[in-house]
């Protein structure tokens, strides 16, 4: 029983880190909370460097597989490695349902399409929700009508059809989601509009990366079908 004690305290060091008192609850919090942990986000560069602590990490995984039945795991490479939890392979875990973040049907159709514009279009220069905006109705005007009903049929309020208005107001909503996972950092809090986008958003190409591929295939689809 006490070498099974040891064994426990052992995978659980991180708890033992000098900088656990003060660093630990905001850590589990924004880990739990969906957001995605890396070199320039959050703010509080600390969260990062604890977690990139090698034994840290590697305590901390067995921590919440334990406890959580969560995923601690770490992605990226070298300066643009980023950390966040993931459920398991049955879908399940630990965390009350209202701490459990959920991306809508609507913002991951959104999150495609820029993706699509941003890198394999090769318009790098999108660097604000304005531009990205501007580019859909000005060069995109022909796939526009056919996205907004894509959204719409897959849109969270089925009561609600999509204007001009509200599907920009779709829009504005999916890139402020990113930014509440971390996937891209406002210039301005207070406008969010221009952003730089963190490493993390990579995690939606590797999440979906034939559909953004094949987005235009999907958006032909539902423009012939009109």
């Amino acid at each position: 029983m006490a070498d099974e004690a040891s064994e426990k305290i052992n995978l659980y060091s991180f708890l033992h880190n000098k900088r656990a008192k003060s660093i630990f609850a905001k850590l589990d919090y924004t880990l739990r909370e969906g957001i995605h942990i890396q070199r320039e986000y959050p703010s509080n560069v600390n969260l990062y460097r604890f977690l990139n602590d090698s034994d840290n990490y590697e305590s901390l995984k067995e921590y919440y597989k334990d406890f959580f039945n969560l995923n601690l795991i770490k992605e990226g490479n070298d300066f643009n490695n980023y950390y966040f939890l993931n459920f398991n392979e049955d879908g399940k875990g630990n965390v009350p349902s209202g701490n459990r973040d959920y991306l809508k049907n609507e913002y991951i159709i959104i999150g495609m399409l820029f993706f699509k514009m941003f890198k394999l279009d090769g318009n790098i220069e999108l660097e604000s929700v304005s531009e990205f905006k501007a580019l859909l109705y000005e060069e995109y005007e022909e796939q526009k009508n056919a996205l907004r009903k894509l959204v719409n049929d897959n849109f969270s309020d089925k009561s609600t059809d999509l204007s001009d208005h509200r599907f920009e107001v779709v829009i504005q909503k999916s890139f402020e989601k990113f930014g509440e996972l971390g996937w891209l950092m406002w210039d301005s809090e207070d406008e969010n509009d221009r952003f730089k986008i963190m490493p993390s958003f990579e995690r939606l190409r590797s999440m979906y990366q034939p559909q953004i591929e094949s987005i235009d295939d999907l958006i032909k689809q539902v423009r012939d079908a009109e």
